[in-house]
């Protein structure tokens, strides 16, 4: 048999086998590309491009080349970097906002969670607490190695560069102050962590981090921040490396000169309370709460309720997580109260307050105004003002909302939310038509990105996606048509070469022994004596065997793959017709075509072929037509094949309905064909086979992978 891998293939296959090639030297190209940069080949990681950076706790913002925790969290770290990369220093300008906390650097992180020292890492940095430049590790507790009095002193809104290096199990740190003064310390970890990744941290305070760099560390740059010196063996005592016995006497005296200064008002009210004032009488209040919100107003709550301040005047810079004493002209609105022209102190640096889970209902009704909340909700929209401020419409249930985060960066991070999420937010709760656009019933003012959570992605049979699906289940339906029609097209193949080898082993066997047969009755009748009562047994059985010569030739024929291919169903349905009724001349053979001629696949032409010879063979046999009509009809999705004849018929239920009509229904139920004949006695035979054809775009593909479609009779004709 005749192999299937044509040349076609093989060149399919060597083309395989060179993509897959070029695919792995590629790949080598690139990981020795990758290996060649070395780990700090994403030294250029920006404070801008937010994605870089991982938030664990903590309000992070970046404006104006400034990242900013504008809360007072214990612990809030925002870490980037990948968790292989050891011998490198990390520097920064390090401002803190508050007091009575300490912000710095991080470096060899991993296994980060949000929490106090919930990592595994060292931390260098300032702290304004006792006047300090601290060095530590953190393993989800904190170990303090170092802690060295700062020249002249930490002062908080003030600028300081710290460099924080670690190269094998040694580490140094320095803060240069504003007036160049720096003072740096080194320690050695015998059991150090080997590499991880860095970040920034704050403890208790807010603080700003700018111009951060981050550069391979070698030996020369240790030497150069220790000035030649082994650092000394990291052992955490109760007394800090660098300080000496008696320097913590002052360590609480800055606590309490600002509790003296910062005693809050015995006066001051409850914030829920001022609902109870007259709404037509000015009053002067004083109120003490935590800061919530510093932008784009200033938001207070206590534990009876919220409020917000406008116009106020505040002593120092304020943080989310202030706890601050104000003073101002009390305003009542609709849902909460608000001052005005208010005088604002800060008291203590404080643990930002919790957010109350509600509802969008129970947010709608107003109950919670001003008040720091945490809701959840789907993203219906987004919309972007020129201001950098980006407006969320949420959807929970069947309430609607607002949620407004200010600045480029946010934006920027924000942006990325696809439509349909399910997001979880926390911010303070409004009602003003100022923020609502009086399309909702409440708005949430969002303090940063970290605010914004996202419980589930969009649902999955979005219409992006269902489309998608639909294009990859045609794509799909389409892969396996067509390895189902290669598939058909080298079964077919191999059917025809089979009946080739077949047709030529009867040739060579069952047609020559009958023409041998043949000859050799010849002789014996030659050899007989004319009028031996022998003579016309052998003439009957010469007649016979030609007979037989002449059915097997015919067989062997219609076995070829040629006897369709070169004329054509119709033709050679009228040369077998013609061929049968030569030398009788009483029967007249007419053969028509209607409909748009078109190619019918292979083994539909060849069954019907098949049982029209059936049909033509007994019509000429057994009903002694003086008419013998075939017709080829082509239908919209069908062929059908009409022989009739005005013979002398029969009944269908007579045994001449036997083993050959049986045959010719087995056939046609093979091609999903119907096989209908109508006969009676003395009343003719009409046979008609309805051959449904695969649609129009199977025809396509099947022409276009040059399957062997047999050609139909020629157009209309009445021979």
């Amino acid at each position: 048999m005749k192999s299937i891998f044509t040349r076609r293939h093989l060149i399919f296959a060597g083309a395989a086998v060179a993509a897959i090639a070029l695919l792995a030297v590629c790949g080598v190209f690139v990981f020795r590309s990758i290996a060649r940069r070395g780990p700090f080949s994403a030294q250029g990681i920006s404070l801008a491009r937010q994605d870089d950076w991982q938030a664990f706790g903590g309000t992070w913002q970046y404006i104006d080349g400034v990242m900013q925790n504008n809360s007072d969290e214990r612990g809030a770290k925002l870490m980037s970097g990948p968790t292989h990369w050891a011998n490198y220093s990390i520097e920064a300008d390090v401002l803190l906002l508050g007091q009575y906390g300490d912000a710095g650097l991080i470096i060899r992180a991993t296994d980060e969670e949000e929490g106090v020292d919930a990592y595994h890492g060292y931390m260098a940095g300032l702290r304004d607490l006792d006047n300090t430049l601290i060095l530590g590790r953190a393993d989800y507790g904190w170990r303090e190695y170092a802690a060295k009095p700062v020249t002249p002193r930490v002062y908080a809104q003030q600028w300081y560069h710290v460099k924080f290096l670690a190269y094998g199990c040694d580490f140094a740190v320095s803060a240069t102050a504003p007036g160049g003064e720096t003072t740096s310390v080194a320690v050695e970890d015998p059991d150090c962590l080997s590499a991880g990744r860095f970040g920034l941290k704050s403890y208790n305070t807010g603080a700003e981090w700018r111009n951060v760099e981050i550069r391979p560390a070698n030996r020369q740059d240790l030497v150069a921040m220790t000035a030649a010196n082994r650092p000394p063996i990291a052992t955490p005592d109760a007394l800090p490396m660098g300080a000496a016995p008696g320097s913590y006497d002052h360590y609480f005296e800055p606590i309490q000169r600002d509790l003296l200064a910062h005693r809050a008002d015995v006066n001051s009210q409850p914030i829920s309370s001022l609902r109870l004032l007259s709404p037509d009488v000015p009053a002067s209040v004083t109120i003490h709460g935590v800061v919530t919100l510093t932008s784009p107003v200033l938001f207070v709550q206590d534990p009876t309720g919220g409020l917000a301040i406008t116009d106020s005047h505040a002593h120092a810079p304020l943080q989310i997580g202030d706890e601050v004493e104000a003073k101002g002209d009390a305003e009542l609105h609709d849902f909460s109260s608000r001052l005005r022209n208010a005088d604002v102190r800060l008291l203590w640096s404080h643990t930002p307050v919790l957010p109350v889970a509600v509802t969008a209902a129970q947010a709608a009704t107003g109950a919670f105004d001003a008040e720091y909340v945490q809701i959840e909700g789907r993203l219906e929209h987004k919309d972007e003002t020129p201001a950098h401020t980006l407006v969320l419409t949420l959807d929970d249930a069947s309430q609607s909302f607002l949620a407004i985060v200010s600045g480029a960066a946010q934006v920027e991070r924000l942006r990325a939310l696809k439509e349909k999420s399910r997001l979880r937010l926390r911010g303070v709760c409004v009602v003003d038509s100022r923020y609502t656009r009086d399309l909702t019933a409440f708005a949430l003012l969002l303090p940063s990105f970290n605010d914004v959570d996202v419980v589930e992605g969009p649902p999955w049979w979005s219409t992006g996606h269902i489309v998608a699906m639909t294009i990859g289940v045609l794509l799909l339906a389409l892969t396996g048509l067509s390895c189902y029609i290669l598939i058909e097209r080298w079964r077919m193949q191999a059917v025809l070469e089979e009946r080739g080898r077949l047709a030529h082993e009867m040739h060579d066997t069952l047609a020559q022994s009958f023409a041998g047969l043949g000859f050799q009755l010849e002789a014996i009748r030659d050899e007989a004596n004319e009028g031996s009562n022998i003579v016309p047994q052998l003439e009957l059985a010469r007649d016979m065997v030609r007979s037989s010569h002449e059915e097997a030739r015919r067989s062997i024929a219609m076995l070829r793959p040629q006897a369709l291919e070169s004329v054509g169903l119709l033709q050679a349905l009228e040369n077998f017709t013609r061929h049968m009724v030569n030398g009788t001349s009483s029967i007249a053979v007419r053969v028509s075509s209607e409909g748009s001629e078109r190619a019918i696949p292979l083994r539909i032409s060849d069954t019907l072929m098949r049982i029209g010879q059936e049909a033509v063979a007994n019509a000429v046999r057994h009903a002694r037509p003086s008419h013998l009509d075939i017709a080829l009809n082509y239908l919209h999705s069908a062929v059908e094949l009409v022989v009739e004849d005005d013979g002398c018929g029969f009944s269908l239920t007579s045994e001449l309905a036997g083993f050959g009509i049986s045959g010719m229904h087995k056939r046609a139920d093979s091609i999903g064909a119907t096989l209908t004949i109508r006969t009676a006695p003395d009343k003719g035979t009409a046979l008609c086979v309805h051959a449904p054809t695969p649609p129009s775009f199977l025809r396509l593909f099947w022409q276009r992978l040059h399957i062997p479609w047999r050609k139909s009779s020629h157009g209309s004709a009445h021979r």
